[in-house]
Protein backbone atom coordinates (compact mmCIF):
# COMPACT_ATOMS: atom_id res chain seq x y z
CA UNK A 1 0.00 0.00 0.00
CA UNK A 2 1.30 3.05 -1.02
CA UNK A 3 1.68 5.87 1.89
CA UNK A 4 1.09 9.88 0.85
CA UNK A 5 3.78 11.74 0.61
CA UNK A 6 4.54 14.21 4.15
CA UNK A 7 4.06 18.01 3.98
CA UNK A 8 6.04 19.79 6.26
CA UNK A 9 7.83 23.27 6.35
CA UNK A 10 11.53 23.51 7.43
CA UNK A 11 14.74 25.97 7.17
CA UNK A 12 16.19 26.52 4.00
CA UNK A 13 19.48 25.70 5.71
CA UNK A 14 18.76 22.29 6.37
CA UNK A 15 18.53 21.79 2.67
CA UNK A 16 21.14 19.47 0.71
CA UNK A 17 21.13 21.48 -2.58
CA UNK A 18 23.78 18.62 -4.35
CA UNK A 19 21.61 19.00 -7.90
CA UNK A 20 22.00 22.61 -7.68
CA UNK A 21 24.29 22.47 -10.76
CA UNK A 22 21.81 20.43 -12.83
CA UNK A 23 19.81 23.79 -12.79
CA UNK A 24 19.97 26.49 -15.40
CA UNK A 25 19.58 29.57 -13.83
CA UNK A 26 16.97 32.11 -15.28
CA UNK A 27 16.63 35.73 -14.07
CA UNK A 28 13.18 36.15 -16.13
CA UNK A 29 11.77 33.01 -14.07
CA UNK A 30 12.77 34.29 -10.91
CA UNK A 31 11.85 37.70 -11.07
CA UNK A 32 8.18 35.94 -11.84
CA UNK A 33 8.49 33.17 -9.33
CA UNK A 34 9.40 36.23 -6.74
CA UNK A 35 6.53 38.32 -7.20
CA UNK A 36 4.17 35.54 -7.01
CA UNK A 37 5.34 34.39 -3.65
CA UNK A 38 5.62 37.73 -2.35
CA UNK A 39 1.75 38.02 -3.52
CA UNK A 40 0.73 34.86 -2.76
CA UNK A 41 3.54 32.57 -0.78
CA UNK A 42 4.75 29.39 -1.63
CA UNK A 43 2.06 27.58 -3.34
CA UNK A 44 3.93 24.47 -4.45
CA UNK A 45 5.62 22.20 -2.40
CA UNK A 46 9.33 21.52 -3.25
CA UNK A 47 10.31 17.69 -3.65
CA UNK A 48 12.51 16.73 -1.21
CA UNK A 49 14.57 13.45 0.40
CA UNK A 50 15.43 12.83 4.03
CA UNK A 51 18.90 12.57 4.83
CA UNK A 52 20.05 12.11 8.86
CA UNK A 53 19.38 15.67 9.96
CA UNK A 54 19.02 17.19 6.61
CA UNK A 55 16.84 17.18 3.07
CA UNK A 56 17.89 16.71 0.09
CA UNK A 57 16.72 18.85 -2.49
CA UNK A 58 15.74 17.28 -5.77
CA UNK A 59 13.35 19.61 -7.12
CA UNK A 60 12.23 23.52 -6.63
CA UNK A 61 15.69 24.94 -7.00
CA UNK A 62 14.33 28.20 -8.68
CA UNK A 63 10.98 28.14 -5.67
CA UNK A 64 13.88 28.24 -3.71
CA UNK A 65 15.87 31.23 -5.12
CA UNK A 66 12.50 32.77 -5.11
CA UNK A 67 11.92 32.28 -1.42
CA UNK A 68 15.70 33.59 -0.72
CA UNK A 69 15.39 36.64 -2.91
CA UNK A 70 12.06 37.38 -0.91
CA UNK A 71 14.12 37.32 2.34
CA UNK A 72 12.69 34.29 3.84
CA UNK A 73 14.22 31.37 5.87
CA UNK A 74 11.78 28.50 5.48
CA UNK A 75 10.69 26.50 2.62
CA UNK A 76 7.64 24.35 2.29
CA UNK A 77 8.69 20.57 1.30
CA UNK A 78 7.05 17.36 0.13
CA UNK A 79 9.10 14.64 1.81
CA UNK A 80 9.11 11.51 -0.51
CA UNK A 81 10.00 8.37 0.87
CA UNK A 82 11.74 7.25 -2.51
CA UNK A 83 15.24 6.28 -2.68
CA UNK A 84 17.61 9.26 -4.43
CA UNK A 85 18.05 7.39 -7.71
CA UNK A 86 13.95 7.08 -8.06
CA UNK A 87 13.71 10.34 -6.83
CA UNK A 88 15.69 11.96 -10.17
CA UNK A 89 13.89 9.06 -12.33
CA UNK A 90 10.76 10.43 -11.40
CA UNK A 91 11.39 14.21 -11.87
CA UNK A 92 13.26 13.34 -15.22
CA UNK A 93 10.17 11.00 -16.05
CA UNK A 94 7.79 14.15 -15.12
CA UNK A 95 9.33 16.17 -17.48
CA UNK A 96 6.65 17.05 -19.60
CA UNK A 97 5.16 18.92 -16.21
CA UNK A 98 8.22 20.62 -14.92
CA UNK A 99 9.62 21.18 -18.01
CA UNK A 100 13.34 21.01 -17.99
CA UNK A 101 15.64 22.05 -20.26
CA UNK A 102 17.50 19.42 -22.55
CA UNK A 103 20.67 20.14 -20.72
CA UNK A 104 19.23 20.09 -17.55
CA UNK A 105 17.86 16.50 -18.35
CA UNK A 106 21.43 15.46 -19.79
CA UNK A 107 23.00 16.68 -16.25
CA UNK A 108 20.63 14.66 -14.45
CA UNK A 109 21.25 11.80 -16.35
CA UNK A 110 24.74 12.21 -15.93
CA UNK A 111 24.35 12.00 -12.13
CA UNK A 112 22.08 8.61 -12.67
CA UNK A 113 25.01 7.64 -15.04
CA UNK A 114 27.78 8.45 -12.71
CA UNK A 115 27.04 8.69 -9.39
CA UNK A 116 24.52 5.61 -9.31
CA UNK A 117 25.83 3.29 -11.84
CA UNK A 118 22.67 3.57 -13.87
CA UNK A 119 23.38 1.76 -17.44
CA UNK A 120 21.88 3.70 -20.95
CA UNK A 121 19.42 0.94 -21.18
CA UNK A 122 17.94 1.03 -17.97
CA UNK A 123 17.60 4.98 -17.97
CA UNK A 124 16.31 4.29 -21.31
CA UNK A 125 13.53 1.92 -20.14
CA UNK A 126 12.56 3.80 -17.08
CA UNK A 127 12.24 7.20 -18.95
CA UNK A 128 10.19 5.52 -22.15
CA UNK A 129 12.91 6.17 -24.21
CA UNK A 130 15.79 4.68 -26.31
CA UNK A 131 19.66 4.29 -25.79
CA UNK A 132 20.51 7.04 -28.64
CA UNK A 133 18.32 9.43 -27.35
CA UNK A 134 20.15 8.84 -24.12
CA UNK A 135 23.62 9.03 -25.70
CA UNK A 136 22.55 12.20 -27.47
CA UNK A 137 21.32 13.83 -23.87
CA UNK A 138 25.29 13.19 -22.55
CA UNK A 139 26.49 14.61 -25.27
CA UNK A 140 25.14 17.37 -24.85
CA UNK A 141 27.54 18.24 -21.81
CA UNK A 142 30.26 15.77 -22.82
CA UNK A 143 30.53 17.80 -25.83
CA UNK A 144 30.52 20.92 -24.88
CA UNK A 145 33.85 23.18 -23.94
CA UNK A 146 33.22 23.81 -19.26
CA UNK A 147 33.60 27.20 -20.15
CA UNK A 148 30.62 27.55 -22.67
CA UNK A 149 28.56 24.80 -20.20
CA UNK A 150 29.38 26.58 -17.15
CA UNK A 151 27.84 29.93 -19.77
CA UNK A 152 24.63 28.15 -20.10
CA UNK A 153 24.03 26.99 -16.61
CA UNK A 154 24.63 30.35 -15.19
CA UNK A 155 22.22 32.13 -18.03
CA UNK A 156 24.40 34.07 -20.32
CA UNK A 157 23.75 31.07 -22.87
CA UNK A 158 20.62 29.65 -24.14
CA UNK A 159 20.36 25.69 -23.84
CA UNK A 160 19.02 26.28 -27.53
CA UNK A 161 22.42 27.87 -28.37
CA UNK A 162 24.05 25.42 -27.12
CA UNK A 163 22.25 22.27 -28.51
CA UNK A 164 21.67 23.62 -31.76
CA UNK A 165 25.03 25.67 -32.54
CA UNK A 166 27.57 25.59 -30.01
CA UNK A 167 27.31 21.79 -29.68
CA UNK A 168 28.12 20.77 -33.08
CA UNK A 169 30.81 24.32 -33.32
CA UNK A 170 32.43 22.55 -30.61
CA UNK A 171 32.80 19.24 -32.94
CA UNK A 172 34.04 20.81 -35.49
CA UNK A 173 36.43 23.39 -33.99
CA UNK A 174 36.54 23.94 -30.43
CA UNK A 175 38.59 26.89 -30.40
CA UNK A 176 36.05 28.59 -32.59
CA UNK A 177 33.01 27.59 -30.81
CA UNK A 178 35.02 28.94 -27.51
CA UNK A 179 35.59 32.61 -28.80
CA UNK A 180 31.80 32.29 -30.78
CA UNK A 181 30.58 32.36 -26.65
CA UNK A 182 32.79 34.79 -25.55
CA UNK A 183 31.62 36.98 -28.42
CA UNK A 184 27.45 36.50 -28.16
CA UNK A 185 27.79 36.76 -24.53
CA UNK A 186 29.06 40.41 -24.35
CA UNK A 187 27.02 41.08 -27.92
CA UNK A 188 24.16 39.02 -28.11
CA UNK A 189 22.61 37.11 -31.44
CA UNK A 190 18.95 36.71 -31.88
CA UNK A 191 18.20 32.82 -32.61
CA UNK A 192 17.86 33.40 -36.12
CA UNK A 193 20.80 35.24 -36.85
CA UNK A 194 23.37 32.48 -35.04
CA UNK A 195 21.42 29.90 -37.38
CA UNK A 196 22.23 32.53 -40.08
CA UNK A 197 25.58 32.44 -39.32
CA UNK A 198 26.36 28.85 -38.23
CA UNK A 199 24.82 28.31 -42.15
CA UNK A 200 27.42 30.66 -43.33
CA UNK A 201 30.07 29.16 -41.41
CA UNK A 202 29.49 25.53 -42.22
CA UNK A 203 29.72 26.53 -46.05
CA UNK A 204 33.19 29.01 -45.73
CA UNK A 205 36.66 28.91 -46.11
CA UNK A 206 38.90 29.27 -43.14
CA UNK A 207 39.56 32.37 -43.66
CA UNK A 208 36.08 33.70 -44.25
CA UNK A 209 35.44 31.47 -40.76
CA UNK A 210 37.92 33.67 -38.82
CA UNK A 211 36.29 36.44 -39.96
CA UNK A 212 32.91 35.14 -38.93
CA UNK A 213 34.01 34.27 -35.55
CA UNK A 214 36.42 37.51 -35.27
CA UNK A 215 33.26 39.66 -35.10
CA UNK A 216 30.11 37.45 -35.65
CA UNK A 217 27.42 40.66 -34.89
CA UNK A 218 29.23 42.73 -37.37
CA UNK A 219 28.78 39.44 -40.17
CA UNK A 220 25.17 39.35 -38.66
CA UNK A 221 24.87 43.29 -39.90
CA UNK A 222 26.43 43.23 -43.21
CA UNK A 223 24.20 40.53 -44.08
CA UNK A 224 21.43 41.63 -43.26
CA UNK A 225 21.86 44.49 -44.92
CA UNK A 226 23.05 42.39 -47.85
CA UNK A 227 19.66 40.47 -48.03
CA UNK A 228 17.58 43.37 -47.37
CA UNK A 229 19.72 45.07 -51.00
CA UNK A 230 18.90 41.94 -52.86
CA UNK A 231 15.26 42.06 -51.30
CA UNK A 232 14.85 45.74 -52.61
CA UNK A 233 16.73 44.68 -56.00
CA UNK A 234 13.77 41.95 -56.61
CA UNK A 235 11.04 44.43 -55.44
CA UNK A 236 12.24 46.96 -58.35
CA UNK A 237 12.61 44.37 -60.77
CA UNK A 238 9.03 42.70 -59.69
CA UNK A 239 8.48 39.29 -61.70
CA UNK A 240 10.34 40.32 -65.04
CA UNK A 241 13.56 40.57 -63.29
CA UNK A 242 12.96 36.79 -61.49
CA UNK A 243 11.93 35.34 -64.70
CA UNK A 244 14.96 36.87 -66.78
CA UNK A 245 17.46 35.56 -64.02
CA UNK A 246 15.68 31.97 -64.11
CA UNK A 247 16.43 31.98 -67.62
CA UNK A 248 20.05 32.94 -67.70
CA UNK A 249 20.31 29.98 -65.20
CA UNK A 250 18.81 27.74 -67.38
CA UNK A 251 20.82 29.34 -70.25
CA UNK A 252 24.10 29.10 -68.37
CA UNK A 253 23.37 25.02 -67.30
CA UNK A 254 22.59 24.19 -71.23
CA UNK A 255 25.93 25.35 -71.69
CA UNK A 256 27.48 23.33 -68.94
CA UNK A 257 25.65 20.03 -70.47
CA UNK A 258 26.90 21.06 -73.93
CA UNK A 259 30.37 21.73 -72.82
CA UNK A 260 30.41 17.77 -71.09
CA UNK A 261 28.02 16.21 -73.74
CA UNK A 262 30.78 14.05 -74.80
CA UNK A 263 31.12 12.27 -71.42
CA UNK A 264 27.44 10.90 -71.23
CA UNK A 265 26.71 10.97 -75.09
CA UNK A 266 29.48 8.71 -76.96
CA UNK A 267 29.03 5.61 -79.92
CA UNK A 268 27.96 2.60 -78.64
CA UNK A 269 26.44 3.90 -75.58
CA UNK A 270 24.17 2.03 -73.33
CA UNK A 271 20.57 2.29 -75.20
CA UNK A 272 18.81 2.68 -72.21
CA UNK A 273 21.09 5.57 -71.22
CA UNK A 274 20.71 6.60 -74.75
CA UNK A 275 17.02 6.91 -74.51
CA UNK A 276 16.70 8.96 -71.40
CA UNK A 277 19.31 11.45 -72.62
CA UNK A 278 16.64 11.57 -75.74
CA UNK A 279 13.66 11.96 -73.47
CA UNK A 280 15.10 14.60 -71.35
CA UNK A 281 16.58 16.77 -74.07
CA UNK A 282 12.95 16.02 -75.96
CA UNK A 283 11.43 17.69 -73.18
CA UNK A 284 13.59 20.37 -72.73
CA UNK A 285 13.26 21.20 -76.78
CA UNK A 286 9.43 20.84 -76.16
CA UNK A 287 9.55 23.41 -73.27
CA UNK A 288 11.98 25.87 -74.90
CA UNK A 289 9.22 25.83 -78.33
CA UNK A 290 6.68 26.46 -76.12
CA UNK A 291 8.20 29.55 -74.26
CA UNK A 292 9.39 30.96 -77.90
CA UNK A 293 5.80 30.62 -78.97
CA UNK A 294 4.22 32.72 -76.22
CA UNK A 295 6.57 35.52 -76.67
CA UNK A 296 5.81 35.48 -80.07
CA UNK A 297 2.15 35.51 -79.90
CA UNK A 298 2.31 37.91 -77.01
CA UNK A 299 4.61 40.76 -78.62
Amino acid sequence: METENQIKEVDTHLLDLRYSHTRIKNDKILVTLTNSIQAYGQIVPVLAISEQERYILIDGYKRLAALKACGRDCITLELTDAEEHDSLFTLLAQNNERKLEAIEQAALIQELHGRFSSSFSEIATRLGRNKSWVKRRLDLIESLPEEVYRAVMTGKLSSWAASRILVPLARANEQDCLELTKKIIKDPLSTRELVQLYKHYGKSNRTVRDRIIANPSLFTKTTKEQDEKKSGKQLNEGPEGKWFKNISIVCHMLKRLKATSEDVLYPNQDKHNRRRCQMWLSDAESLIVELKKEAEVTA
